[in-house]
């Protein structure tokens, strides 16, 4: 059998610097090159420095070029975004690259191809078809199709597809309910992650003879991901448990509004309005005096609302591009914490987290509730709601017993379900069921197949 996945002209499949979809695709392409042949197609603009083709583990990764035109498209629809809050997310557009995806359909088209494996781009679904009308095509939702789309285009790009699956319960119960007609052919498929990079066990006598206990937070340091709730929760953990420290761990940069909030939400839209708001003097001060701080950041306005005794326990990391160093975050972190507000799909860091043996406190957030579970492996808050997530952080600081239950109970559940060689299997078998054919895996054991949420 012969597959490829189509990635996103936007995404980084390669490491270091992989977002969540790169990953997704660099993590299971060699599990699946053991059994079938395997071709990767990304954009040479996010791999600069790789060449045009290079082949790792068995894989094939081919990049194509974005043209001057894709490039002027992108900046052009990118301002009209900023400008109009209720635009369709630019990760949806016809807009995004057009010229890159018809270099995909057409290279593609010569490797004949059994299934062609799309990452959330349904933009290239319609051009890969006209190209490889035999192919089996899958489209891999990473997150939700908001309001503020066009449900007309999406359905017409659904026409195309033979199967659509997504990281989550939550996207795929939202997918079926907005097109009903691709209920029959809509499957979870979650995201994983490396259980190479989590071998060793935690110590767990450290965290309870140590006096200091450090809270971590990895992920944007962006307003759709709650952190001023999270700091509001944190002065008052400060107050009870002082002997307490919260790292943050992430690149700085608002998401855009299309991209994590439903139109429909205006409340909680407006509630981070100011986090959006545009601020002229702010951009031109940073121009002119460029060491001087960002007023108008968001993670300027976090450390604006932390009084002094609490923003010295307070440590925000930037971007951590070395993976042994972000595991160590991991292991260091006594409680892993996701005060999102908006609705996760997914969220691999909490189960990176809980891979490494941390109790995770989290908001309850999309496909979030699916991976940790409630009073077994963390604790799940309501959004927006500080005391409490306050609350549950207080309980797994002052209770070592639960911490250390809680955490090993996390690791378990991440080792058995959430795994990159589990995704693939699963892969595999949809694959076989699609095109009428039997592939003999390179894994011997037998691994569940995520038709369904609950597990």
């Amino acid at each position: 059998m012969k597959v490829a996945f189509v990635n996103q002209p936007i995404d980084t499949i390669l490491p270091p610097r992989q977002n969540s979809v790169g990953a997704c695709t660099y993590g299971v392409a060699p599990i699946l090159a053991k059994s079938c042949e395997v071709v990767v197609y990304g954009s040479r603009d996010s791999h600069e420095g790789w060449g045009p083709q290079l082949s790792e583990q068995g894989v094939t990764y081919k990049f194509f070029p974005s043209t001057r035109a894709d490039r002027w498209l992108f900046q052009a629809r990118k301002k009209y975004s900023r400008l109009a809050p209720g635009a369709a997310p630019l990760s949806t557009s016809s807009l995004l690259h057009p010229s890159f995806a018809r270099q995909v359909a057409i290279d593609l088209q010569s490797q004949a191809c059994d299934v062609i494996h799309i990452q959330h781009c349904s933009q290239c679904v319609p051009v890969i078809r006209e190209y490889n009308p035999k192919a089996k095509i899958v489209l891999h939702l990473h997150a939700e199709w908001f309001s503020q789309g066009n449900p007309r285009i999406f359905a017409e790009r659904l026409k195309n597809v033979d199967l659509v699956t997504a990281v989550s319960g939550y996207v795929v119960n939202k997918t079926k309910q907005d097109f009903p007609l691709i209920a029959n052919r809509c499957e979870v498929t979650y995201n994983g992650i490396d259980a190479r990079e989590f071998t060793r066990d935690r110590d767990y006598s450290a965290a309870r003879d140590g006096k200091l206990k450090r809270i971590l937070y990895a992920g944007a340091i962006s307003p759709h991901r709650g952190l001023h709730i999270l700091l509001e929760a944190f002065k008052t953990v400060v107050e009870k448990y002082p002997n307490v420290h919260l790292d943050l761990v992430g690149p700085q940069g608002n998401y855009a509004l299309q991209e994590t909030f439903d139109i429909r939400d205006q409340a909680l839209r407006k509630s981070v309005a100011p986090y959006y708001a545009f601020k002229p003097l702010s951009l031109v001060k940073g121009k002119l005096f460029p060491g001087s701080p960002n007023r108008s950041s968001y993670k300027f306005c976090l450390e604006e609302m932390m009084p002094a005794k609490v923003a010295e326990k307070v440590t925000f990391h930037g971007w951590v591009g070395h993976r042994p160093q972000l595991i160590e975050h991991y292991y260091q972190g006594a409680i892993f914490v996701l005060p999102s507000i908006c609705n996760d799909s997914f969220g691999i860091p909490v189960v990176e987290a809980m891979a490494s043996g941390a109790p995770v406190v989290a908001s309850r957030s999309g496909g979030v509730v699916e991976t940790v579970k409630d009073r077994e492996t963390g604790f799940i808050v309501e959004k927006n709601d500080a005391q409490q997530m306050a609350q549950a952080l207080l309980r797994l600081l002052e209770d070592d017993a639960l911490r250390e239950s809680m955490g090993k109970a996390g690791r378990e559940r991440a080792l058995t379900f959430f795994t990159w060689d589990k995704v693939a299997e699963d892969m595999l078998k949809r694959y076989q069921t699609l095109s009428g054919t039997n592939v003999v895996s390179a894994h011997s054991a037998s691994l569940p197949v995520y038709a369904s949420a609950h597990i």
